[in-house]
């Protein structure tokens, strides 16, 4: 019996397989960009919304201390000893502490350079019903730097809350959310602000340095003094 070629032929030859995988892995390469920057937008998200949420922790303090937001006075109204003033964790443990919060995956940023930590916070920061203070916050559980010093009736506009550092650094991380800074202002509004490719600055309306103290929002003082870091991981 004559069968034909095509009749006899089954599967791909191995140079038509090759094509086949070259397409694929073409196809892809051109999809990882896309895919890439879709995650990035949804940890920028994730990111904003948990600084929302820290703002609002910080509100309630306020509510509860004459308008004043953790500070190294406020410290020692919250715990005996104080709760340390050398990083962010330090005074944003006074959060836990005065009860108004108990969520730690807030202060966290997946990938977070600044918190040095892949690991999330476990949020186990109670034993028998009480606030462990050594439990709360420990290094590399916050990504938020913190500008103390600030009442909830100081300029509106001044930054309150803002992405931590590069860790060991004085320059905020450009790769984190492509040379962009989330920042929380006083007023409670949240966004990404764009950095300036030359210096890696952030500018407000008047083109100076949010923080420089000649920013508007500042009126003279140095908020650089005011900085504080999160408390790295190891």
């Amino acid at each position: 019996m004559n069968i034909g070629t095509s009749s006899r032929r089954k599967g791909f030859t191995l140079v038509e397989l090759l094509v086949v995988i070259a397409i694929i892995v073409a196809l892809a390469a051109l999809a990882t960009p896309q895919i890439f920057r879709a995650l990035k937008r949804a940890a920028m998200a994730e990111a904003v919304s948990n600084a929302k949420q820290v703002k609002l922790a910080l509100d309630g303090f306020a509510m509860d201390f004459d308008g004043q937001f953790p500070n190294e006075d406020t410290a020692e109204d919250v715990a005996e000893g104080g709760t340390g003033t050398t990083y962010s964790n330090d005074f944003f443990r006074q959060l836990f502490l005065s009860g108004v919060t108990e969520s730690e995956i807030i202060f966290w940023v997946k990938n977070s350079p600044a918190a040095g930590s892949n690991s999330a916070p476990d949020d186990k920061v109670k034993e028998g019903g009480r606030m462990q203070p050594q439990e709360i916050l420990q290094d590399g559980d916050v990504h938020w730097a913190y500008i103390t010093d600030q009442t909830n009736l100081d300029s509106t506009s001044r930054p309150l809350l803002i992405d931590g550092y590069e860790k060991s650094t004085s320059e905020w991380d450009p790769d984190l959310w492509e040379n962009k800074v989330i920042v929380v202002r006083i007023d409670g509004s949240t966004k990404p602000m764009r950095m300036r490719l030359s210096d890696g600055k952030v500018l407000d309306g008047s083109k100076k340095d949010i923080l420089s103290s000649q920013a508007d929002a500042w009126d003279g003082e140095s908020p650089e003094a005011l900085l504080k870091q999160p408390q790295p991981g190891s």
